[in-house]
Order: structure tokens, then C-alpha cells, then sequence
């Protein structure tokens, strides 16, 4: 298993992902249809988990956007195919992001707004943040100061 960025014909397919989720009532083509015209989905970049190139968890990374503070990045759409959810892998692309933003690209602070219960970002060591959907992992150098970036 690796991570990787999503290539753009793999997009239909993450959305998709996320159907049973986030489909708000649309149609299956409705929700494709917002999902590609979205100028959030747009602005960020999408990463999957990837084994045998089939896609077993995929999310999207935002930076400079959202009151995102220099250095910070926004992850959000977390998602796992239904017939293979509860096998770690989000856990699994979740550890090898926070790794490639932390190292890689230098990140202070990872922040996310919470969807699901907050207790599995807490077990991979996101803090909640009081009075809030939102949780954070920060390097060491990293101080809160509790100002919270717009949901993403």
C-alpha cells in the first residue's frame, strides 16, 4: 500500500466514495455533477491510498485557504469504499499524510473538521477543539491560539 496523488480520471471514482455519505438526497449523477463542478474540491488536492491500483481511502488536502494559517494544512473528505470500510485504511492514508505534511512539506499544523465520531482521529492523535467540530495535530514548534480555520 502507498499513498499517491489522485490522478484526474480516479475523481469520478473518489466522489463516489463518498455517495452514501455526503449525497444530501441527490441523484447519483446530481451528486457526481456538484462534486465536479465543487471550486472546493477544485482547490485542493486529492490523495489516495492505493494497492494493486485500486483506491482503499482517499481525502483531500487544503493549504492557504479556509483562514489556514502559513504552514497549515486542511484535511478533509475522508472516505473508504463501503465494502471495504473498517480495515484501518483510512487509519492506515490518515499516518502516511500526516508523515508527507509534517516531513515533506514542512507543516506546523494539521486541522480537520469532524464528521464522524472524533474519537478515531483522536486514536491517530488529533486534539479536539473545545466548543467545536474541529481537531488539530501539530508538530512540536506549533502553538494554537485557538483560532479555528473555516470548515472545509
Amino acid at each position: 500500500m502507498y499513498l499517491r496523488e489522485a490522478k484526474a480520471h480516479e475523481l469520478d471514482t473518489i466522489y463516489a466514495i463518498g455517495f452514501d455519505v455526503w449525497n444530501d438526497g441527490l441523484s447519483y449523477e446530481e451528486y457526481l455533477t456538484d462534486c465536479r463542478s465543487s471550486e472546493k474540491y477544485q482547490a485542493g488536492t486529492w490523495y489516495v491510498l492505493v494497492e494493486n491500483e485500486q483506491i482503499l481511502s482517499s481525502l483531500i488536502v487544503y493549504q492557504g485557504l479556509f483562514d489556514l494559517k502559513e504552514g497549515c494544512f486542511g484535511i478533509g473528505s475522508v472516505a473508504t469504499p463501503n465494502n471495504i470500510r473498517y480495515k484501518g485504511y483510512a487509519s492506515h492514508l490518515l499516518n502516511l499524510m500526516k508523515t508527507e505534511l509534517f516531513i515533506n512539506h514542512n507543516g506546523k499544523a494539521i486541522f480537520l473538521h469532524c464528521d464522524i465520531d472524533p474519537q478515531f482521529y483522536s486514536r491517530l492523535g488529533f486534539t479536539s477543539i473545545e466548543g467545536s467540530d474541529c481537531m488539530y495535530i501539530s508538530s512540536d514548534t506549533f502553538v494554537f491560539n485557538g483560532s479555528i480555520p473555516a470548515y472545509f
